[in-house]
């Protein structure tokens, strides 16, 4: 009897632990296993990191686009309309003067020496005509140079006076002449 409480108790054994190993097999997970086998890294760990490799590449790429687009408003000028009071010119005016003659401005005004020589007019010895083109001050008795863009800033007695028989100037303003 002894022999068959032992085959029956060696049975049981080996029931136990069947299943056992039949619960642990269910229960396996090969994320956890420290064994890498080649075909996870073909499958699973090459796309996990190409995955976060584009989601980084994409946050750069985003992070690049809005600051030059930042770049971009700052640099580009806003555009501004500006209204021109009544009775002052948008255009230029061809004006031609003789020997002597004086063109003041009544408000500010811009003008251009086309033909002939003029020299400036003003009252203060510290001030003058903005030459806009060259980036300078053209003070009393300088000539001013043909083709620049100059701007007399107020009606304070500055102006030009022509100094050739016949002298063309644009100008863009309101202005007076008196004829020398």
């Amino acid at each position: 009897m002894n022999k068959k409480i032992a085959a029956v108790a060696a049975s049981a054994c080996a029931l136990l632990v069947s299943a056992g190993v039949l619960a642990s097999a269910a229960a396996y997970d090969s994320s956890v296993d420290p064994i890498v086998t080649l075909s996870y890294l073909s499958n699973q760990f090459k796309n996990e990191i190409l995955s976060e490799v584009d989601k980084r590449i994409e946050s750069i790429v985003g992070t690049l686009e809005s600051y030059r687009n930042e770049r971009a408003a700052a640099e580009t000028p806003a555009v501004t309309t500006v209204e021109v009071p009544s009775g002052q010119s948008t255009v230029f005016e061809v004006v031609e003067l003789t020997w002597g003659d004086i063109l003041y401005a009544e408000s500010a005004c811009e003008v251009m020496l086309r033909a002939g020589s003029a020299v400036c007019m003003a009252p203060d010895a510290k001030q003058g005509l903005a030459d806009i083109t060259g980036g300078y001050e053209i003070y009393n008795g300088e000539f001013l140079t043909k083709n620049h863009m100059c701007l007399i800033p107020r009606a304070d007695g500055r102006g030009l006076v022509a100094q050739s028989e016949s002298v063309y100037i644009m100008v863009r303003g309101d202005y007076s002449i008196v004829k020398g």
